[in-house]
């Protein structure tokens, strides 16, 4: 009897035991991964009239395009209207995973192509933590200090790519540190990646922020091989003023090509079968001022300055002024006045200035 007693114990305790750890997992609480997708974009109608325009840019008509392009002769009032920049978005975004948050964005427009009707890839990446993989803006950006202007891409000391990169950013507190290896822009026969690195502080009056891209240019045409190490470096960042604000950068150093202005400048020559850095060095100011909850206003002004081995290559310069007008937050219509001067280099080893004078309407919807 007594050891019945026993048996019967243990099975009361295990069955006790067997209860309490039901009753725990019971209370307890697992994640469950939650995902959410989302689809945006706009639509973007643009009305280009150029009083001045001494090149083209043919089916893509932003300033600085339009005064890299090759014409025979000078043209004035002249019409361009398209729809090409309206842009497409998916964004989805997943919660609770046994990775952490995992977002992923693919973004296009219609900016390509012969007839610029076909999708073109904007952005295709996606985070985990720390890390983003895929094409997105280039680490050396600031998007911050852009300023708002119709023009698209087409202001002049504007570092403004897309790369395929690897990044891995360090948060601290409100300030941050990134980190990244991108797809090499300028070198011909890449075999490093281009080494960016990007510090952003926010201050009590809007943000600084400070960039280091290092490049290994590298090419071999067959008979000659060379290679260089191009450094550049940028600081910008937004000063609020209440409910205004000026924005500002500076970028300089060598071998930026691509990085900047759309490449109208190369990265560097090798002409002589030894690689030659172009030195390049831009700035840019752009105030904004809020009349109301409406209606806003920015003044631009940028130049930038090129040279390889003391060859000057041409500066080019742009002001845009515009006023944009929001009765409802997604709706926007806006007028801007374009001002620019692109020297371009002759055969004879002259310069000459070309110079474009336009009027640039919009009408926006975001959705």
């Amino acid at each position: 009897m007594h050891g019945k007693n026993k048996k019967n114990a243990l099975a009361r305790n295990l069955l006790s035991s067997s209860i309490a750890l039901a009753a725990v997992m019971a209370s307890t609480s697992y994640a469950e991964v939650e995902t959410t997708n989302t689809f945006s974009g706009y639509v973007k109608m643009d009305t280009i009239f150029s009083m001045e325009n001494d090149a083209t840019g043919g089916l893509r008509e932003q300033a600085l395009l339009t005064l890299n392009a090759d014409e025979a002769k000078d043209e004035e009032g002249d019409l361009y209207m398209s729809a090409f920049e309206s842009r497409l978005n998916f964004t989805s975004k997943s919660t609770g995973t046994p990775v952490g948050d995992i977002k992923a964005v693919i973004e296009g427009d219609m900016y390509s192509g012969a007839t610029q009707n076909i999708f073109n890839l904007r952005h295709a990446y996606f985070t985990q933590g720390n890390l983003t993989f895929g094409q997105t803006w280039s680490t050396f950006m600031d998007l911050g200090a852009l300023a708002e202007t119709a023009d698209f891409g087409g202001p002049a000391a504007r570092i403004f790519t897309r790369q395929a990169q690897i990044r891995y950013t360090v948060k601290m507190g409100d300030n941050k540190l990134d980190l990244a290896l991108e797809k090499p822009k300028n070198s011909v026969d890449p075999t490093l990646p281009d080494l960016v690195a990007n510090y952003t502080a926010k201050t009590g009056f809007g943000h600084v922020s400070a960039g280091l891209l290092a490049q290994s240019i590298n090419e071999d045409d067959g008979t000659n091989d060379d290679s260089a190490m191009a450094i550049a470096a940028r600081v910008s960042g937004r000063v609020n003023l209440g409910s205004d604000n000026l924005k500002f950068s500076v970028i300089s150093g060598q071998g930026l090509g691509g990085y900047m202005n759309f490449g109208d400048t190369p990265a560097y020559d090798f002409s002589t079968g030894k690689i030659e850095l172009s030195d390049q060095t831009g700035f840019k100011l752009a105030y904004q001022h809020v009349f109301s909850s409406t209606v806003r206003s920015t003044l631009r002004y940028a130049q930038t300055t090129n040279e390889i081995d003391g060859v000057d290559l041409g500066d080019f310069s742009s002001i845009h002024a515009n006023v944009i007008y929001n009765p409802y937050k997604p709706l926007s219509y806006g007028a801007e006045y374009i001002a620019a001067t692109k020297a371009k280099t002759t055969g004879n080893g002259l310069t000459e200035d070309r110079e474009l004078s336009r009027v640039h309407l919009f009408a926006k919807f975001a959705f």
